[in-house]
């Protein structure tokens, strides 16, 4: 090998090293310029959205286990919270927001409520469980939500609207809690179910199937054949709305020990026109209790929960269309067929009337009014009355409104 040759070669051997150490340096700076995943901002909706009602604690608590996801135990956790609270607005049952108008106004704010979501939390459980998949870590843990600090967030973001802007549309509604038999489950459950609805704005009175039926309210309703007790104790206590409860508990035995578990329905119904409104069943925890108060209270928590955001929807529709009443009316002797005028009246006055049943002196209707109440829909009548004699007033209570046409005063009406 000549000289020229052995340092050609040396040459070429000494290239080949710088270029191997070159793209020995470039692969170590690529690797070492990976960034690791950037951290959810504290405002960034979760990454989980898997979460499960375990208890609804009173009308302004819930508790709720969730799953969170993250790249460390620290973002987990975080992400835990945020999971639980967007299940509480749009996960399970009975969301907070529960239309998609509501939706999309929370979405422009939605930075604001998950940056804050320590505000809603008013305890944290221990972590339920905690594991590694890959790179990403998991926990499960349980969170106590105040319902009523991130609803009063909402209402002053507009996101929701309050009761109290609700009954300045169409009157707050009076609700009856009716028991539908005598035992203490069902009457311990309504009791819990009105507080619930009293701490939402409602105004609540609380009976029982077996109270005293007023005989005017009996008349009245002999027209159109309704003999249900409960809807006839509606009537006359003025409800708007009437809440049939029923309750009961189960019992068993695993491993020595004695399991209880209530269960709590309820249905809604409009009193004006007898239509359900809703329905739903709450259930409280099958564990060990020394008496059924507790168990029954979770249930009756669970139930009102379920069924409220029915009734608030329905109530926000009736807002658009206007109130339904049902009302009765009774000529007196002489007056003679007034089934034209009085039809023409109730057309006139209210924007829908439908008659249920009538009979040669007494009528049966369901009319849907702009009125904001009873009162104002009587006079309403009264004014525009254009038939033979006047319109007296026999009853009013709630949607339920009985009038007698003729030429004197009296309490007396004739169904037939």
């Amino acid at each position: 090998m000549t000289r020229t040759t052995a340092c050609r070669l040396r040459f070429h051997l000494l290239l080949m090293c710088l270029l191997a150490t070159l793209l020995l340096l470039i692969g170590c700076s690529s690797s070492s310029s990976k960034k690791a995943p950037a951290a959810p901002a504290a405002g960034d909706p979760p990454i989980s959205r898997q979460a499960v009602l375990i208890e609804s604690y009173s009308a302004s608590e819930v508790l709720v286990r969730a799953t969170g996801l993250g790249h460390s135990m620290s973002e987990a956790r975080q992400d835990a919270r945020k999971a639980a609270l967007w299940f509480v607005l749009m996960g399970g049952n009975t969301p907070l927001l529960n239309d998609q108008t509501q939706r999309q106004a929370f979405a422009r704010h939605e930075q604001h409520f998950y940056s804050r979501v320590m505000d809603y939390i008013t305890h944290e459980g221990e972590i339920l469980s905690r594991r590694t998949d890959g790179k990403q870590d998991r926990i499960e843990r349980a969170f106590r939500i105040n319902l009523d600090t991130l609803r009063n967030d909402l209402i002053a973001r507009n996101i929701i609207s309050s009761t109290s802007s609700l009954a300045a549309q169409v009157s707050n509604p009076q609700i009856s809690v009716i028991t539908a038999d005598r035992s203490t489950h069902s009457i311990q459950a309504a009791t819990v179910f009105s507080e619930y609805l009293q701490r939402r704005g409602f105004r609540v009175v609380v009976t029982d199937a077996s109270e005293r039926i007023n005989q005017v309210v009996q008349q009245a309703t002999a027209l159109s054949g309704t003999l249900d007790p409960t809807y006839l104790l509606a009537l006359q206590t003025g409800s708007d709305i009437y809440i049939a409860i029923t309750a009961e508990t189960a019992s068993r035995t695993l491993a020595g020990n004695t399991l209880s578990q209530a269960t709590v329905t309820a249905t809604a119904y409009y009193t004006a026109t007898g239509n359900q409104l809703g329905a739903a069943t709450g259930y409280s925890t099958e564990r060990v209790v020394s008496g059924s108060g507790a168990i029954l209270g979770e249930a009756a928590n669970d139930s009102a929960d379920k069924l409220l955001n029915q009734l608030t929807a329905s109530w926000q529709r009736e807002s658009a269309q206007g109130r339904s009443y049902k009302v009765v009316a009774s000529a007196e002797p002489g007056v003679g067929d007034i089934s034209r005028p009085i039809h023409q009246l109730f057309s006139q006055v209210c924007s829908q009337a439908r008659r249920n049943a009538a009979g040669s002196s007494s009528f049966d209707y369901i009319l849907t009014c702009e009125s904001r109440d009873v009162m104002d829909l009587l006079f309403k009548l009264e004014d525009h009355w254009r038939g033979p004699g006047r319109i007296f007033r026999v009853m009013d209570s709630g949607a339920f409104l009985v009038i007698r046409i003729g030429f004197t005063d009296s309490d007396d009406i004739i169904i037939e």
